[in-house]
């Protein structure tokens, strides 16, 4: 996410904005775009803007969420869990403690799967809501060990990023599973995503700032995505990380598709066995033509993992 600053990122702005929430009336909140209280990023995905969020600083460190929005071509696939939880990592490490919103009926849901609750809005400017909307809120604490407690999220690698994806991909805890035509068939696969000529998206997670894992997810007919996923940062591994990394993965990401599918080789029993704990079930064994020794096919059913969600704009 960036601050809107250039033309084509004002003129996304005052798309969205009119699109979805000012219909054929004319915005009566255009004053924000040059006020110091009011933030306004816009969202990409690659070269395209995708989403827009309007935040609102308030004293004593609040702020309201008064605008979230991803285009309609661009929803049900995570992204409005990612640009939700980026606006309240930059609210953080500005000080801010509080993320207060005027929810719909319609985004309700969404929100309370992301943390928030029932908290007095407080409009410090006396402004009056839609009394339908009813008024939420989360506190951007920090855990006992002094960080962020919203610190896990993934993000899709970026091609400044590829020395990083390389020197990953070279360590020796890697190479033992991704090595020779598997290994060239990735990094090949990760320059095409780079030029925007590929299905298969790359990502990176991160812990707060921290790049710790790579994975990859690709469709697989029209319900059905695979993943591969690797912990490259060696701070991270055998911490217990792995589980509930695929699962906060996997619910913000393709909570919209029905399976999800995996294949390690048959002797890597760890994991093999992280897998199963996320619900994961072999259904199949074959020999991998990039690398010709026994591995087996694990599927998971999104509805075993999730079973129900609300539905949002955002």
């Amino acid at each position: 996410i960036v601050k809107a600053l250039t033309d084509r990122e004002w003129d996304a702005v005052r798309r969205l904005r009119q699109v979805y929430f000012f219909k054929s009336k004319e915005d009566p909140y255009t004053w924000t775009f040059t006020h110091k209280d009011h933030i306004h990023f816009v969202f990409y995905k690659n070269a395209e803007i995708i989403g827009y969020a309007h935040l609102q600083l308030w004293p004593e460190n609040r702020a309201a969420l008064r605008i979230i929005v991803i285009d309609e071509h661009h929803r049900n696939l995570g992204f409005g869990s990612q640009f939700l939880r980026l606006c309240e990592r930059w609210l953080y490490h500005q000080g801010f403690k509080k993320l207060l919103i005027q929810s719909s009926q319609e985004t309700y849901q969404f929100y309370r799967k992301h943390g928030y609750t029932e908290m007095p809005f407080n409009d410090p400017d006396g402004y009056e809501g839609d009394p339908r909307d009813t008024e939420i809120g989360k506190c951007l604490t920090i855990d006992p060990i002094g960080r962020p407690k919203i610190s896990m999220y993934f993000e899709q690698a970026q091609s400044s990023q590829r020395g990083l994806i390389h020197s990953w991909l070279a360590q020796t805890h890697i190479k033992e599973w991704i090595h020779g035509a598997g290994l060239q068939n990735t990094l090949n696969g990760l320059e095409k995503f780079f030029q925007g000529a590929s299905n298969t998206t790359y990502w990176i997670a991160y812990d707060n700032d921290i790049p710790f894992a790579f994975l990859i997810t690709s469709p697989e007919g029209e319900h059905s995505t695979t993943l591969d996923l690797f912990i490259c940062d060696m701070n991270y591994l055998g911490k217990g990380l792995a589980v509930s990394m695929i699962k906060e993965f996997l619910i913000n990401h393709f909570s919209h598709v029905k399976r999800v599918l995996i294949d390690p080789e048959a002797t890597n029993t760890r994991a093999i066995h992280v897998y199963q704990k996320v619900g994961f079930k072999i259904v199949g064994e074959f020999i991998a033509s990039w690398h010709p020794v026994p591995h087996y096919q694990m599927e998971l059913l999104m509805k075993d993992l999730l079973p129900s969600t609300g539905n949002s704009n955002a």
